[in-house]
């Protein structure tokens, strides 16, 4: 039995980077890990609340994860729980200690996509910002990143509660969703500014768009909202701080074709992203929405059934917990000095 511990699991971004892992403790231990509270643990997990601070600057912030990950004896493992394939704050750290595993809920297909420079190092969100980042990782730091084997999906297990799906509806695009995000910093640099520009021009675009379309936009309450994705052909979901959004698995519970920007570059797992047949892709500056949106309104009823039970059935075979406590039991099963344990 492999033994487990959670540093400090409901602090701040440690209680929803670990949350899917504590669904499934009881079932770990048919797989022969135990989650313990106690200190007698073969290996300890480091949320990104405790190696991360992002009210510090990105240098004083990596020097404060260091210090505090240079307190552990033992084996460790850090997680960093962000919502997007970026490494800034958590490489510096991994790459500087003496950690086993860096783990992240969804990265890029190859260490060299990291070598372009980009906002927060998020390749969506392109330049110009204070911490433009690149990183070069070698093949043997890159083999020791992996996913967590989990992303938002997991998080709220209600988005199985499928309506049923609905060839009558009446409203074309649902374009609701969060344009202006508030100031907000990472590091001391301003990411607000790069969130809402995404946002706004797909708001923009869907303003000009509404004498062709039926659209509803802005935001309004929770379920005035989920009444009208219900309602709609077509469901806009913009990328966020991160790629994976929230606004994906509502489309999927309420039946409503996802339509986002394109997601192959994003490696996670699991990944229900397949264009054209479980989710409409878009360019990421919107420039073919309206081509996308004629496409899926002229054969409607075809793609609704086609793509809503294609995801549907994509999302009933991946998130599942038998399948987490799989990906873990190999995780362990791989490490050369407990193979012979597991």
């Amino acid at each position: 039995m492999i033994k487990i511990k959670i540093q400090s699991p409901g602090t701040g971004r440690n209680e929803p980077t670990f949350r899917p892992l504590l669904f499934i403790k009881d079932m770990l231990r048919d797989y022969s890990i135990d989650i313990t509270d106690s200190d007698d643990y073969d290996f300890l997990f480091i949320g990104m609340g405790d190696f991360i601070d992002k009210k510090r600057s990105l240098r004083e912030s990596i020097e404060w994860g260091l210090e505090a990950v240079s307190k552990i004896t033992g084996d460790y493992f850090l997680f960093d729980g962000s919502d997007s394939t970026s490494l800034m704050g958590a490489y510096e750290v991994f790459e500087q200690s003496d950690a086993r595993y860096l783990f992240k809920n969804q990265l890029r297909h190859n260490r060299k996509d990291y070598l372009q420079p980009c906002a927060h190092g998020k390749w969506f969100w392109g330049t110009g910002s204070d911490l433009d980042l690149s990183y070069s990782i070698s093949k043997e730091r890159w083999n020791d990143i992996k996913l967590t084997g989990w992303n938002l999906g997991y998080l709220l297990p209600q988005y199985k509660n499928f309506e049923p799906i609905d060839n009558v509806k009446h409203i074309d695009i649902c374009g609701v969703f969060q344009t202006y995000h508030k100031y907000n910093t990472d590091h001391g640099s301003r990411n607000d500014s790069f969130y809402t520009q995404h946002r706004k021009t797909l708001n923009d675009i869907l303003e000009q768009l509404q004498q062709n379309y039926n659209i509803v936009r802005d935001r309004r309450p929770f379920e005035i909202y989920i009444q009208e994705l219900q309602n709609s052909k077509i469901g806009l979901s913009p990328f966020g701080m991160g790629e994976v959004c929230f606004r994906d698995f509502e489309n999927i519970q309420y039946g409503t074709i996802l339509m986002k920007p394109g997601m192959s570059r994003v490696n996670t797992i699991p990944n229900i992203y397949d264009k054209d047949n479980t989710y409409i892709d878009i360019n990421l500056d919107w420039s073919n929405l309206e081509e996308k949106i004629d496409h899926v309104l002229s054969k409607f009823n075809f793609l609704n059934e086609k793509i809503n039970y294609n995801i549907r059935e994509r999302f009933n075979n991946e998130y599942r917990y038998e399948k987490l406590c799989t990906y873990w039991y190999n995780i362990f099963s791989n490490l050369d000095n407990i193979r012979k344990e597991v």
